[in-house]
């Protein structure tokens, strides 16, 4: 199979110093096949999978054995990558987008301000990652959820531009793995697992056929697979009900916190000790995401199976990640996301693919906002648009070698405006960087975390903080919540971490 080949420079962004206006330099970052170390270009461009999970926080996806075995073993994890907006509609917006949620004013999951109304009331359907690779000439995928609420305000088999094979599930409608609607390309269908549509199981047969389907094309592949696995209610597949029979979530040093007294006021407010029944709801959903995952796991095996049939696998580069956490008991939360600690913001990141190294641990912090660069930087070329796009490219972490150093960004941003049942979570901007999270909230109140000495955030030291530090959190946080583009990567400072 013959395609283009991928061009000698890659015109980036990021290729020059930057100085913002309180003296954060941005170094010039090395773009695919021209960083020190790096592996020959590959002689044609790659395909590109996304495999996109919802609600899997890092700890249930590290205990599933498969996965780690398909993209931990075999690939890079990257420990620090954040979900800008720990949040479904806004997460989604900013992986398709490459913005955080205060450029593409997608705020929440649902009405004026979320999911995809005000994203289709910004024509951002015309200015996303699909579109951006078919002008690039890469056939392009969507298998599951493209955004929540979808499509509010149009017809139900209304095609958004972008994508040559569309199976986008109907948000607005009843939307579980047990039975969904299936926008096919203009055409409705309602799956029920009961008679073979288990949402897991479909969208993996739809992957596997587009990718068979252009068997003899010449154009490179993009897929973006969205499963609704392992979200909260999870729904397992009646072949694995019974997995993991007794198991119980962990009970970390934070879980049913004693001492909120330096939490925020709404939480200590409403956050009450952890009932029994709270606990053993917290262990059937601890057992039944983990029980949703296994087929995920089989999607995977085949997955890779079907690449390494045709002959893709090895010119083809898998992203496993998810659009946010889950809390399981942390901090009196019984359930939910939202709040700016590690169970909702820290989310799995695995990569596998050419030149990438195997068992390759990076802790320099990434973001969801970096998706949509990342993809664009591998596809090699200059997308439209793409000047508008916040978040960087991480092409040279995934070809570091272990020990090895490049100066990267010190924070990236965390932002969520508002709401969140049960707990009402008020607003806040903050930085999350390799050791610590500070936050602003709405109220005024601060939090601040070092994640080094106190990984559970059970110790809030924001009034330990000298002036000077304090000062120059606060002007980071300020230049970042309202940052377009490059002024984003100017204010997120810079570090440097060597690749384990």
């Amino acid at each position: 199979m013959t395609r283009s080949a991928l061009p000698a420079s890659l015109s980036s962004a990021f290729g020059a110093q930057l100085r913002g206006a309180f003296g954060l330099t941005l170094l010039a970052l090395p773009v695919l096949g021209c960083h020190p170390g790096a592996p020959p270009a590959p002689r044609v461009r790659p395909n590109i999978v996304v495999v996109l999970l919802d609600d899997a926080d890092v700890e249930v996806t590290e205990s599933m054995p498969r996965l780690r075995s398909m993209f931990i073993d075999t690939g890079v994890r990257f420990t620090a990558n954040i979900a800008n907006t720990p949040l479904c509609g806004p997460a989604r917006a900013t992986i398709l987008s490459g913005q955080y949620a205060h450029n593409t004013k997608v705020y929440s999951n649902t009405g004026p301000n979320g999911g995809y109304v005000p994203w289709a009331a910004a024509n951002s359907d015309d200015h996303h990652i699909g579109v951006w690779l078919q002008a690039q000439e890469y056939r392009t995928g969507l298998f599951g959820k493209y955004l929540n609420d979808f499509p509010a305000g149009r017809p139900e088999t209304y095609v958004p531009r972008g994508w040559d094979d569309f199976r986008g599930i109907l948000s607005d409608r009843e939307a579980h793995n047990n039975r969904f609607s299936l926008n096919e390309n203009g055409t409705v269908t309602i799956y029920e697992a009961g008679t073979g549509g288990y949402q897991t199981d479909v969208l993996s047969q739809r992957l596997q056929a587009f990718i068979r389907e252009g068997r003899g094309d010449r154009r490179p592949f993009f897929a973006l697979l969205a499963v609704s696995a392992p979200h909260v209610p999870p729904e397992p597949a009646a072949r694995h009900l019974t997995a993991f029979p007794g198991e119980k979530a962990a009970r970390k040093p934070s879980f049913d916190e004693a001492d909120l007294s330096d939490k925020p006021k709404a939480l200590r407010e409403q956050a009450a000790p952890l009932t029994r029944n709270q606990q053993e709801e917290i262990d059937e959903t601890w057992r039944a995401m983990r029980r949703s995952l296994l087929s995920v796991e089989d999607s995977m095996e085949a997955l890779i199976g079907t690449l390494g049939e045709l002959d893709e696998l090895s010119n083809t580069y898998i992203f496993l990640a998810s659009d946010n956490g889950w809390f399981r008991g942390e901090h009196r939360i019984p359930a939910e996301k939202y709040a700016p600690y590690e169970e909702s913001i820290r989310v799995p990141l695995m990569v596998r693919g050419p030149g990438i190294a195997r068992d390759l641990q990076i802790d320099q912090v990434v973001g969801l906002v970096d998706l949509a660069p990342t993809i664009l930087d591998l596809a090699g070329g200059d997308a439209p648009g793409r000047e508008a796009l916040d978040g960087r490219s991480i092409v040279p972490l995934l070809h570091l070698g272990k020990g090895a150093k490049l100066a990267w960004r010190e924070s990236t941003l965390i932002e969520h405006f508002g709401g969140g049942a049960p707990f009402r979570v008020r607003s806040y901007s903050g930085l999350r960087s390799a050791t610590s999270t500070y936050v602003e909230y709405a109220t005024g109140e601060r939090e601040y975390y070092d994640l080094t000495k106190d990984p559970y955030q059970l110790e809030n030291i924001v009034s330990r903080l000298d002036e000077a530090t304090s000062a120059r959190l606060h002007a980071r946080v300020e230049a970042l919540k309202d940052c377009r583009a490059g002024a984003c990567r100017m204010a997120e400072g810079e570090s440097t971490l060597a690749a384990r």
